[in-house]
């Protein structure tokens, strides 16, 4: 991926055709909604620098999308499925008879924008896979040469909205669990939804229940599993009876190990003892290292978060306690710049005191006027749906009337 558009790709044919391709953006973020007014679009200049004359046919740029997903196909080796997903070109020179025509020699320089449509794939590319990608290509067509053609790869993602957040509100940030006589333990990060290659926290809590139990090391994985399901081609449907073609991976993206040497119960029974951990986990901040979570018909990649916790004293010899968190990897423009560099986001913060968010207009039920007098503010009938005891309930003014006039706080 190219750091800027100031860094064009370039192509010498034969020493006489020097041929480069700059584009302003490489890393588009379709709108979440589409009503907006701004359409995306990809914009970029295509140079020739000619030493001598050539003859042509056209020149144009495209811009296309492509799929390759493998599959397995029991003992034989892993094959591809390649189609294209989206094609659209601007012609940028050509005759009005579409005949061959001739450049002199000289410099010249073609701008191009093109609309995309608000509707596309995102781009899907993790270590060493590229299920789905997008490319801009510029074609000389040439008359009696083979034509010249440059590409630059782009990428393209969808904004991480509103809708896609309140699919994640049910899944829980935390395991909070006891094991028999032995501990109390809860995990926990601080949200489900994190942003592509940010730095988090992982808190530990545990509460030994036995005595002389040791503390020993704590293990965070990241796991990312791609699960990919195809339309078996019509040939191998027919010889094998099968429909659709599959392909499971799982990958470790993050993988840390901490010893925690020195956490020992202590032998009296009525301690209270609470252990309490923090560690950080940082997402790889290369495009190619990981990606977002995906749920379609044909890709779904989910990302989880992997614990062991290591236990000494249980019984005779180690005893392990594991879990996995659930969460959610988008991608998102705060992180991810015009020209596909990373910058590094990091979230500290774990909400203890997370208030849930109001309800959807549609949910909304009883909702009541606050009473015009004091005399109306008692528990009776003042309702309060927020979860919150009344007592934790504060008026300003009594009547609730209008504000004062600025003379009168003057005054005062």
């Amino acid at each position: 991926m190219s750091s800027g558009p100031s860094i064009p790709f370039t192509m010498l044919f034969k020493e006489t055709v020097c041929c480069s391709l700059s584009l302003d953006k490489s890393c588009i973020f379709l709108p979440s909604s589409n009503c907006s007014e701004n359409k995306p679009r990809i914009s970029g200049k295509l140079r020739l620098s000619l030493g001598q004359a050539i003859t042509v046919r056209g020149i144009s740029v495209q811009v296309r999308g492509i799929a390759k997903l493998p599959y397995d196909e029991g003992i034989f080796f892993q094959s591809y499925h390649e189609e294209n997903t989206f094609v659209t070109t601007q012609p940028l020179a050509s005759s009005h008879q579409q005949n061959p025509f001739t450049l002199p020699p000289g410099d010249y320089e073609f701008p191009f924008s093109i609309s995309l449509d608000s509707n596309l794939l995102e781009t899907i590319t993790s270590l060493g896979s590229s299920y789905r990608s997008y490319q801009v290509l510029a074609t000389i067509k040439r008359k009696w040469n083979r034509n010249v053609i440059v590409s630059k790869p782009i990428r393209i993602y969808k904004r991480f909205s509103i809708e896609d957040s309140l699919n994640w509100l049910s899944a829980l940030n935390a395991i909070d669990k006891q094991w028999d006589d032995v501990a109390q333990y809860n995990v926990s990060i601080p949200d489900v939804n994190i942003p592509f290659g940010a730095t988090f926290p992982v808190k530990l809590r545990l509460a030994p229940l036995s005595k002389r139990i040791k503390l020993q090391a704590l293990t965070i994985d990241v796991l990312e599993q791609h699960e990919l399901r195809i339309k078996a081609p019509a040939s191998y449907s027919a010889q094998f009876n099968v429909h659709f073609l599959s392909s499971k991976q799982e990958h470790v993206i993050f993988s840390e190990r901490h010893n925690l040497d020195g956490c020992i119960s202590p032998e009296s029974e009525e301690s209270d003892l609470e252990w309490c951990i923090t560690k950080a986990i940082s997402l790889p901040q290369d495009l190619e290292a990981c990606t977002q979570d995906v749920s379609s018909n044909t890709i779904t990649i989910k990302h989880h978060v992997a614990f062991t916790v290591e236990l000494l004293g249980v019984g005779e010899g180690l005893s392990m306690i594991k879990g996995t968190i659930p969460f959610n990897i988008y991608m998102s423009p705060h992180v991810i710049s015009e020209h596909g560099t990373v910058r590094g986001l990091h979230t500290d913060r774990f909400h203890d005191d997370y208030v849930p968010p109001p309800p959807l207009y549609s949910k909304h039920q009883n909702d009541r006027l606050l009473p015009m007098a004091e005399a109306l503010l008692d528990s009776d009938t003042l309702r309060l749906d927020c979860e919150q005891p009344p007592e934790n309930a504060f008026f300003y003014s009594p009547t609730l009337d209008c504000a004062p006039s600025y003379e009168t706080v003057i005054q005062n």
